[in-house]
């Protein structure tokens, strides 16, 4: 017995650091002038998604993809970066940055929180998120935020877990809603395909989804009175990290540049560049 209690004890100290990621130090970096940051994710359309050659792209991709390049010219560093994880779990990809030390980042759709503050490092925000209230086509448009129970009462509303979505929706439901009836999902895409397989699904998505949607020519509809925008993304570091403030320095030139706004069209299109001016208003 005490043999089977020490095997299980180290096989938990072995497995138990394999959980989070590991990256080099911005101060190790800096000292070495080398090394490699490791980059978590959880696939987002727009953000974190794979082009038709199964490579990882999006808007995160390509910003921190810049920002290595930002790093290695000014700081004359050879600096790297690689991918973690397998993108499938915003919670999974968020606890596993929020545990891992050095230079780890988290992309995706991470919204800035004072919740999140206390448990991770954020980025300066690079968007302000645009989430939409969702069914499919046939279903009534809703008008009125005090009218949901009668116009989405035999509907279903799904959500991924942890999301600030769930948050949303529970809120909905405790002030305007009691009877709603909540399935949780593990991510965002799972609640992505139900939203089209059942025709009596409703749900927040943010507007990456909905433009991957619309691009699909899904049986999307919008319920505007029900749209929020007014919270920001960003990319989380582990709240040891001492990367922070050499993000924040990229950003200052970066997030209004040409090059910024060029990439944002690039991965959003037309219609998700208008959505966002006109939620900024």
């Amino acid at each position: 017995m005490k043999k089977l209690f020490t095997f299980f004890a180290l096989l938990v100290t072995w497995y138990a650091p394999a959980q989070n990621y590991s990256g080099d130090s911005w101060s190790k970096v800096n000292a070495t002038r080398q090394g490699t940051i490791s980059l978590a994710y959880v696939e987002t359309p727009a953000f974190v998604y794979k082009d038709a050659a199964g490579n990882l792209t999006g808007i995160c991709v390509d910003m921190m993809n810049d920002f290595v390049a930002w790093v290695n010219k000014t700081k004359g560093i050879k600096l790297q970066s690689r991918f973690v994880g397998d993108g499938s779990s915003f919670q999974g990809m968020y606890t596993r940055v929020k545990g891992s030390s050095g230079g780890v980042f988290g992309l995706g759709n991470i919204t800035i929180t004072d919740e999140r503050r206390r448990e991770v490092k954020f980025s300066p925000p690079f968007i302000t998120n645009f989430a939409i209230l969702i069914t499919q086509n046939q279903i009534p448009t809703l008008t009125r935020m005090e009218d949901i129970s009668k116009v989405f009462g035999t509907l279903t509303a799904y959500t991924a877990k942890g999301t600030l979505n769930e948050k949303r929706l529970l809120e909905l439901k405790q002030k305007y809603f009691p009877g709603m009836k909540l399935v949780t999902l593990n991510t965002s895409p799972e609640v992505y395909d139900k939203i089209f397989s059942d025709p009596n699904a409703f749900s927040y998505l943010d507007l990456a989804f909905y433009l991957k949607a619309v691009n699909e020519k899904k049986p999307v509809k919008r319920h505007p009175v029900g749209d929020k925008a007014a919270e920001q993304f960003g990319i989380i570091m582990p709240l040891n990290s001492d990367w922070g403030p050499v993000l924040e320095e990229f950003f200052a030139g970066y997030i209004n540049s040409p090059q910024y706004k060029t990439m944002l069209a690039r991965h959003l299109g037309e219609t998700g560049i208008k959505l966002l001016q006109g939620a900024a208003k």
